[in-house]
């Protein structure tokens, strides 16, 4: 009796098991089985100027009849050149707006649903600016052939790099500097901030830009007399103590030069002319009267006033917006044109 009650019990047990481990199988298969949405990318590492094919893809489709896209993109680095699909049926124009791409697409008549795996949409995308950006396909919306809708958040995210067909891939925003920046790099007379980075709108440091003149000129001079606030060792110890020697720069009455403060436009322009002098590649003046087409002329420094002269006379610096902006901070890409069209005006 005790062995019948005890097989019993085992062949419940048994065939409660089963019945369970069945239900979940049947439920982990169902999951599996769910529809799902995905990007492929054609390259993540593309040209400024190329275009990228993104195949947006669904899997495990049931009756999917009509289908709403929508991707999350960078407008300032990508342009949407076109968005097509094999599938039958009529396509909405893209609609674009701020970072979303809306694509949509339905069949028509009594066609029936997609079912499995299937190409949604081919999108062609246009690369125009350099750097890092990321693709979002943010949600799927589906109708079913009984025109029963459902929607599903996707937020399946592809990054990829445009570069610059350029030494650098921060130089979008400049333009005007790009050549210049280019063709100096290429001397070795400036580098980078980082590996293929500028930082063109970064300010250019007392410091860097002696150091950069110092090295455009290839002036020589003693290093005895150090300023208090340049430590020994430092990169631009030696070339600050040099162009002192040669009274291109001059301490405070502290003997500080302040190596790490920002440059600005009319400091920039003394400095580069006593160089040139320094050099005795400049020897004549100009008069004043030719800053009186600026508008703000009167605020340039009276120290400064003689070198800003001589150089709108001689065509290495231009203003702008009708003025020479003297106390503006001079950024890099501002001191690369100088030093580029110094180099212009020594006939390197």
């Amino acid at each position: 009796m005790g062995l019948r009650r005890w097989l019993t019990s085992s062949m419940m047990l048994f065939f409660l098991t089963s019945m369970i481990l069945t239900s979940v199988s049947a439920a982990a298969s169902e999951i599996s089985e769910a529809p799902a949405y995905a990007m492929k990318i054609s390259n993540k590492s593309v040209a400024k100027g190329d275009t990228i094919e993104v195949l947006i893809q669904g899997s495990h489709l049931k009756d999917v009849y009509a289908f709403e896209v929508n991707l999350v993109y960078d407008p300032t680095r990508l342009k949407l050149k076109d968005a097509k699909t094999d599938i039958p049926g009529f396509s909405v124009n893209p609609i674009i707006k701020d970072k979303n791409i809306q694509l949509a697409h339905t069949q028509v008549g009594k066609a029936k649903g997609l079912n499995g795996e299937q190409q949604l949409f081919k999108v062609h995308l246009e690369a125009i600016r350099s750097g890092n950006v990321e693709l979002m396909l943010s949600s799927v919306n589906v109708v079913d052939s009984a025109l029963a809708s459902s929607a599903l958040q996707i937020d399946s995210k592809l990054s990829l790099a445009i570069q610059s067909p350029y030494r650098f891939d921060d130089l979008d925003d400049f333009e005007w500097a790009i050549s210049a920046i280019e063709a100096l790099a290429a001397k070795g007379i400036v580098t980078g901030t980082a590996e293929r980075m500028f930082s063109p709108a970064s300010s250019v440091t007392r410091a860097d830009f002696v150091l950069l003149l110092m090295r455009t000129l290839q002036l020589k001079g003693t290093t005895d007399h150090q300023f208090e606030d340049v430590q020994d060792g430092l990169y631009y110890a030696e070339p600050l103590a040099a162009a002192r020697s040669l009274g291109i720069v001059e301490g405070d009455e502290s003997n500080n030069f302040h190596p790490e403060d920002s440059l600005t436009r009319e400091d920039m322009v003394v400095l580069t002319n006593r160089a040139l002098r320094a050099s005795n590649h400049l020897s004549t003046h100009s008069s004043l009267s030719v800053l009186e087409t600026f508008n703000d002329y009167l605020s340039i420094s009276d120290y400064a006033a003689d070198s800003v002269a001589d150089f709108v006379q001689l065509g290495l610096l231009e203003g702008y917006s009708n003025g020479i902006h003297p106390k503006e901070t001079s950024n890099r890409a501002q001191a690369a044109m100088l030093v580029s069209k110094l180099v212009a005006f020594l006939g390197k």
